[in-house]
């Protein structure tokens, strides 16, 4: 049975040990951690106490099932890639950070050597073709589509096919292949035939989303939170999930919650928390 985690995402605007006492308080024990660009979240980064951060983690019962690298060039992910292993955290997770054919040949090689050295392993997350960019829940970025990419399961099969390696995997990340009018279930059944599939998003989108115009504005975090009404009925891919004997993390996540008070991400969490739960009683 996958483990059903949390990222720590929503609580960007939030310190590391309130964020960790929010989500243990709704009965998580692992977590995701962040050390993006602005204005992702970046609770932790190279340089920080790696003490700390464990003691941090042991006071609330947590272990850290990932980190997250989003919008940082070559070097800083390996500075990244360093820290995980410095953290015991087995996973990295970041996006194609350049147009496809320079990442599998000049920007993910070295990465993947350096990982394997370390222990860690590189899930890329299936990601629509828009550059990172500070405005990107504005929608922004939408013209500057690079041609290629990771975004649809024909690009995930060639990823995981040009770098057949088995320190590097895919994060599947639900909303961009609904954008992309994919299966989900699809993408995880080939991913995990692979033994390619290391880490899984339960993250849903707006309804609302307009194609070819809200580029990575998936709607406000209340509704890219999984909930009965939302575009996705996650009961099937965690099905699926379970199905294919996928044993790591699913984790919860959304972005938008930007100058939310603390208690509103809590609630909205609590409330996305109790319809995932749901769906897992429905799928045992």
């Amino acid at each position: 049975m996958f483990r059903y985690t949390a990222e720590v995402l929503p609580y960007h605007d939030y310190p590391l040990a309130d964020a960790l006492q929010e989500l243990a308080g709704l009965g998580f024990r692992e977590v995701n951690l962040w050390s993006s660009a602005h204005p992702l979240a970046s609770h932790v980064t190279p340089g920080d106490d790696v003490v700390k951060i464990k003691t941090l983690l042991d006071k609330h019962g947590m272990t850290a099932c990932g980190l997250t690298v989003y919008g940082k060039n070559q070097e800083e992910i390996g500075e990244r890639i360093d820290f995980a292993a410095q953290l015991g955290i087995d996973t990295v997770v970041f996006d194609c950070e350049a147009n496809y054919p320079d990442f599998v040949s000049t920007f993910l090689p070295p990465l993947i050597e350096q990982a394997e050295r370390r222990g860690v392993r590189i899930a890329v997350e299936n990601h629509l073709t828009v550059p990172f960019n500070p405005e990107f829940e504005q929608g922004a970025g939408e013209e500057r589509r690079w041609d290629e990419g990771v975004d649809t399961l024909a690009q995930i099969k060639r990823l995981v096919t040009d770098l057949d390696h088995p320190n590097l995997g895919v994060c599947l990340a639900p909303p961009h292949l609904w954008v992309m009018g994919e299966t989900i279930s699809d993408a995880i059944t080939f991913l995990a035939e692979r033994k390619r599939l290391f880490y899984y998003y339960i993250w849903d989108v707006d309804r609302a989303y307009r194609h070819g115009v809200d580029g990575l504005n998936f709607g406000p975090g209340e509704k890219q939170l999984p909930r009965p009404d939302g575009a996705i009925d996650h009961a099937v891919p965690l099905s699926t999930l379970q199905r294919v004997g996928y044993t790591g993390a699913a984790s919860l996540k959304c972005h938008g919650t930007h100058g939310w008070e603390m208690a509103k991400v809590t609630a909205e969490l609590s409330k996305a928390d109790a319809y995932v739960r749901s769906c897992l009683e429905r799928i045992r």
